[in-house]
């Protein structure tokens, strides 16, 4: 019976077990881990839901327009009425008109700046995000124009930030990526130019060209670059096409800002301020029809597919230029700084 007593006390007992606290738990690496690849898988759904939505406002509004144009010609043709496209669309421009009305754009763009950047999204400088939108437009022959929203921190200095965006857009990125490339005027702070260009997006291939003017605005806090570009596409996917255009414009405002050791990156230690640059950016797209694309024999899908596939395209190639030209930059300014002072 005793030994029975202290077997009961033997399993009911119940060792404490003290641990101590070394630094981080291993799962809270991986927890963290686990959230950033929710939220790249959340945003990446979400761009994937734009896009299917843009895709198919766009599918929607293109077919309703090939139907009806043939039903317009035929009514034309029994009535003898002719129609006529207005004289103020860029389909019927001549290359001086093009250029002037980019111009014009570009010199006044930055008074629009504040209106552009109003949004609560970019009220604070520090989050970062990249959105691509559907947005009705009443002014697009397709209804519906396609803009991006991005705000960044760039871990760079503001001189050399401003020095190699301007290069890439304006100077560098076009002479490397163009199999044409004619620049109508350039100076220290403008850049008109026409080009032509091939791109590849995956299985998805296209040959463009286009006419671009580029301004350089330097402002009291901050620098712009503001642009109105017009883009043909003349072949997708070994695919012959005319009557379509995009008509494009944008909006890049850097500034320098300073970050002290409490706002870095926990992990990282400095005992002096850093410099780095804030990043906001507004684009948008809207797409022009000639009347000669309904006698083309070419999907809806395939202009659906240009619209979405050359945006991630001209992203991605001019991300990776802007990375290339930032780090050169970075070197040519600062880097034999650093190797004096070793």
């Amino acid at each position: 019976m005793t030994q029975l007593k202290v077997s009961q006390r033997e399993k009911n007992f119940s060792p404490v077990i003290k641990t101590e606290t070394k630094g981080p738990s291993i799962w809270k690496g991986i927890a963290e881990r686990q959230q950033k690849e929710r939220a790249r898988a959340e945003e990446k759904n979400q761009k994937l839901r734009v896009s299917l939505e843009g895709q198919l406002k766009l599918a929607t509004k293109l077919e309703r327009l090939l139907r009806k144009r043939p039903r317009d010609e035929e009514v034309d043709e029994a009535t003898g009425y002719k129609r006529c496209k207005p004289l103020d669309v860029s389909m019927g421009l001549t290359d001086d008109e093009i250029f002037a009305d980019q111009l014009a754009h570009v010199q006044r763009a930055h008074l629009d700046a504040d209106k552009v950047f109003g949004g609560p999204e970019f009220a604070d400088r520090a989050v970062s995000f990249c959105d691509l939108h559907v947005m009705n437009d009443t002014g697009s022959d397709t209804g519906v124009a396609f803009v991006t929203k991005a705000c960044s921190m760039l871990p760079f200095d503001f001189q050399v930030t401003q020095t190699a965006f301007w290069r890439a857009f304006a100077e560098d990125g076009p002479k490397k990526m163009s199999y044409f490339h004619d620049e109508r005027l350039s100076t220290e702070n403008l850049v008109a130019r026409s080009y032509a260009l091939h791109f590849t997006a995956g299985s998805f291939r296209m040959n463009v060209r286009g006419k671009q003017t580029y301004r350089k605005f330097v402002g009291d806090d901050c620098t712009m670059i503001l642009w109105k570009s017009l883009t043909e596409p003349i072949e997708i996917n070994g695919i012959e096409l005319s009557g379509l255009r995009c008509n494009q414009v944008g909006w890049i405002v850097l500034r320098g800002v300073n970050l002290t050791s409490g706002d870095v990156q926990s992990g990282i230690d400095t005992s002096m301020t850093m410099m780095s640059t804030s990043l906001q950016s507004y684009c948008k797209m809207t797409l022009e029809l000639q009347d000669d694309i309904a006698d083309q024999d070419i999907q809806v899908g395939a202009l659906t597919n240009f619209v979405v596939n050359s945006h991630d395209a001209i992203t991605d190639m001019c991300g990776k230029l802007i990375n290339e030209v930032l780090v050169e930059e970075d070197w040519n300014i600062n880097g034999w700084l650093e190797n004096i002072a070793l």
